[in-house]
């Protein structure tokens, strides 16, 4: 039985998103949706009709029997309306980043200590079925000691005029690394490209260290393929995570590298030659389910999400450098 009720506020890309998404999955009895925009609404309204509720934003505020809300608008103006949806005892799921300002992170975190509301951040990776199972691959050691991790993610638009590129894609590879080892992940050095002359980085690369293990992370909205890699460098395999093969997503590889120890000579020398092992490879499929419905259905039913403001001030830190 249908019992929730939610509104979305931003109607933009993610927003029509989570829209079509929300009214696939069946489980709200009334879906409002709100945009300054009142074309976007037209046309919301128009593609759904009466699936969806035109609201606005004041009466967001006052109703009392709605309790969801899925915010969708641009990081510049999400501390302010946090601040008003926050007052009025609303439970929230972001869309990332979210917030940018470190000092925003720990004004709404009282905030909600005062009015305990619930905050999530929309990390959908979190959710995703293939980046569990990676998890499980490295909580076994089954690729050894892992010594490296190369993220690609590129594509062509859609391009932001409000935020950059790292902070649109790149937090989804940083957050990635955060759930993964559960450990600092500390931004180390950052190459931005501005191509389009508007005072916003279109291209990054971003070199980071967990540990002892380094990494790389390569965004782009202006590359004509859409790429999503993963590789992993361990000791003992390698594993590549191609998002885009849908047919085989992760391979493992029986490839690693080994120095022979020194204690003899060979001829006149000693042999400093790298022993490079290439074994079979195996790849993988699994039964997996959309990350945003999982997302969503969380947001509903647990107390506590596993991307909540701790999780997301976390990346935002770790970003602060570029």
């Amino acid at each position: 039985m249908k019992k929730k009720i939610i509104g979305i506020i931003g109607l933009g890309y993610w927003g029509t998103i989570v829209t079509n998404t929300l009214i696939r999955l069946k489980i709200f009895k009334k879906i409002y949706i709100y945009d300054n925009d009142l074309n976007k609404i037209a046309l919301i309204k128009k593609k759904f009709k009466s699936k969806v509720s035109p609201i606005s934003f004041n009466e967001i505020l006052k109703k009392k029997d709605l309790k969801n809300i899925f915010l969708a608008t641009p990081p510049r103006n999400n501390f302010s309306i946090l601040n008003s949806l926050i007052k009025e005892k609303k439970n929230i799921l972001i869309e990332k980043p979210g917030l940018i300002k470190p000092a925003h992170y720990k004004i709404i975190k009282r905030k909600l200590k005062k009015n305990k509301n619930k905050l999530s951040f929309g990390y959908i990776y979190m959710y995703n079925s293939y980046i569990r199972f990676i998890k499980k691959i490295i909580t076994s050691k089954r690729l050894g000691k892992i010594k490296y991790i190369n993220f690609q993610r590129q594509n062509f638009g859609p391009i932001r005029n409000k935020i950059s590129a790292a902070y649109d894609l790149a937090t989804h590879d940083i957050s990635i690394l955060h759930y993964l080892f559960n450990k600092k992940v500390k931004l180390k050095k950052t190459i931005n490209h501005d191509i389009l002359n508007k005072k916003n980085y279109d291209i990054s690369f971003l070199n980071l260290k967990i540990d002892n293990i380094k990494a790389d992370i390569n965004v782009s909205w202006l590359n004509p393929e859409k790429i999503r890699k993963i590789i992993i460098i361990g000791s003992r395999k390698m594993l590549l995570y191609d998002e885009m093969n849908l047919k085989k997503p992760i391979k493992i590889y029986n490839n690693y590298v080994s120095f022979p120890k020194i204690d003899k000579f060979t001829k006149n020398y000693f042999n400093h030659s790298r022993y490079i092992f290439k074994g079979t490879s195996k790849s993988i499929k699994l039964k997996s389910t959309k990350p945003l419905d999982e997302e969503i259905k969380e947001f509903i039913k647990k107390k506590e999400n596993l991307t909540d403001i701790n999780f997301s001030e976390k990346i935002i830190l770790t970003l602060r450098k570029t």
